[in-house]
């Protein structure tokens, strides 16, 4: 029988997601303070929590404990929702997850407070895990926040630079910390590698989805978009939506096989036949829901 990464991680997901929300839900009961306590659950609650369970998938599938993981993925829950909560912010976004994005329904003031409160949390929530996973938690929160300084005051950093610091960044720390959770730290480096290239396809995928729903309701394109043409060398009004299509689906091939070769290089049967597929089951589940597919021009 072939292996089904759409069942496999599809019944880990739902398997194992209202853990994860009761989890995070008790830990900010513990530690966020009582006047802060409905605005923190605001800004995390949604969502598919698609980071902090591929935390617990890849500390599973390397033998680890999903129990002893549980801390580190709400910890990147925690850092991801405050991301977006302050992303939202930024871009003046409204609607977050079905609903009115954290500023909208809570404020500015107490958003961002709230998640000045949160972020700290979340670096002190893995101290179990050891200095590394410190490090790397506060990596990422630089990381992430140098892509919007990146966005907000109009740098010179290219698309993919930006994808780097804001998305891959984050997939970069749920298979770190899932290595870390697992005693399988010989598998940094190569889930570093990795986490980038992931976090590339899973952007552009979104980012492509978005480029044609402006263009389908005849919006002008935001900045993010204008990045993402200029990246893909296509002139600002020039391109035709089967050219920015198709430019993006030949990068998407390209960065399959860069995970390819870090999979295949990983001497573990299972592990690489999930690291090796994993990248397709995201961009076909992110494109499909709309109504896109790269496989089109696949060779």
């Amino acid at each position: 029988m072939s292996y089904s990464i759409a069942a496999d991680i599809g019944d880990f997901f739902e398997s194992n997601k209202s853990m994860l929300d009761k989890y995070l839900n008790s830990m900010l009961e513990r530690d966020v303070d009582a006047e802060a306590l409905e605005v923190s659950r605001y800004i995390t609650e949604g969502g598919k929590r698609i980071r902090g369970l591929l935390m617990l998938y890849f500390t599973n599938l390397l033998n680890g404990s999903i129990e002893f993981g549980l801390p580190a993925a709400a910890s990147l829950e925690l850092v991801h929702s405050c991301s977006l909560a302050i992303d939202d912010i930024i871009d003046a976004d409204v609607v977050r997850r079905g609903k009115p994005s954290a500023w909208v329904n809570e404020g500015l003031s107490r958003t961002v407070l709230v998640s000045n409160l949160l972020i700290p949390i979340a670096i002190k929530t893995v101290e179990y895990l050891g200095d590394e996973a410190v490090k790397l938690v506060v990596d990422t929160w630089l990381d992430v926040t140098r892509g919007e300084i990146a966005d907000v005051f109009s740098t010179n950093r290219t698309y993919l630079e930006v994808v780097a610091l804001k998305t891959s960044s984050l997939f970069q720390l749920s298979l770190m910390l899932s290595a870390i959770a697992a005693k399988r730290k010989d598998l940094m480096a190569a889930f570093k590698e990795y986490g980038l290239y992931l976090g590339y396809i899973y952007q552009i995928s979104d980012d492509i989805v978005d480029v044609k729903d402006y263009l389908d309701k005849g919006k002008p394109l935001p900045p993010f978009a204008e990045k993402l043409l200029a990246w893909l060398q296509i002139p600002k009004g020039v391109g035709s939506w089967e050219l920015i299509l198709e430019r993006a689906k030949l990068k998407l091939l390209e960065f399959f096989e860069k995970t390819s070769e870090i999979a295949k290089s990983i001497g573990n049967e299972k592990l690489s036949t999930v690291l090796e597929k994993l990248p397709v089951f995201i961009a076909d589940k992110i494109l499909g829901e709309g109504g896109l597919s790269w496989r089109a021009i696949a060779t």
